[in-house]
């Protein structure tokens, strides 16, 4: 896994502004995610992230709730230094954050992340790597990379909800996108 680097999945916002479009009430709901695939680059990495079904998130107007109770893994494949790497991601708990909802777009501050969340990551080759579950919520607040997407577009449409965000920092690129179906 690269160093510094903590990839996150599943979250997203909502505030539905009075007059919105139907565009934006669309996406106000539950959904259940069923497929996301998430992308890190860096200068000597290249990981690529699948799984995380099952995840709930619920889009209330106000905020979005993460419940990760029933998700499954995340499955990491890619390449560190040209060698090889795989692993996996597994959330846990709950996340809640703030935002608003356009006709487009899902925004809201990472740093209005709160709740018992945690991220545990392993990576199985080239190396051991095994650490303790962090916070999600502080991973957000302090700014580190992540797939929480509360800079995404969407779109929303016969009970399906996507979500889609592109970020890039000094430390590299993130591509993610998420789809739901609605509960």
């Amino acid at each position: 896994m690269v160093a510094g680097v903590a990839v996150l999945a599943l979250a997203g916002t909502a505030v539905v502004a009075p007059g919105a479009s139907a565009r934006a009430r669309c996406a106000v709901g539950t959904w259940k995610l069923t497929r996301a695939t998430l992308y890190a680059d860096s200068a000597t990495a290249h990981l690529r992230f699948t799984g995380g079904d099952g995840a709930l998130l619920r889009l209330d107007g106000r905020t979005a709730l993460h419940s990760f109770g029933s998700s499954s893994r995340f499955t990491q494949t890619g390449t560190s230094n040209g060698r090889p790497v795989s692993g996996w991601l597994k959330y846990r708990k709950t996340l809640r954050l703030k935002a608003k909802i356009s006709a487009t777009r899902l925004s809201g501050p990472a740093s209005s992340a709160s709740g018992p969340a945690t991220l545990k990551i392993r990576q199985t080759r080239p190396l051991n790597y095994d650490p303790a579950p962090q916070r999600v919520a502080s991973l957000l607040a302090r700014g580190e990379f992540s797939g929480i997407p509360y800079q995404a577009t969407y779109t929303c449409g016969s009970g399906t909800l996507r979500l889609h965000q592109k970020l890039v920092t000094s430390g590299g690129s993130f591509n993610g996108s998420w789809t739901y179906r609605r509960l």
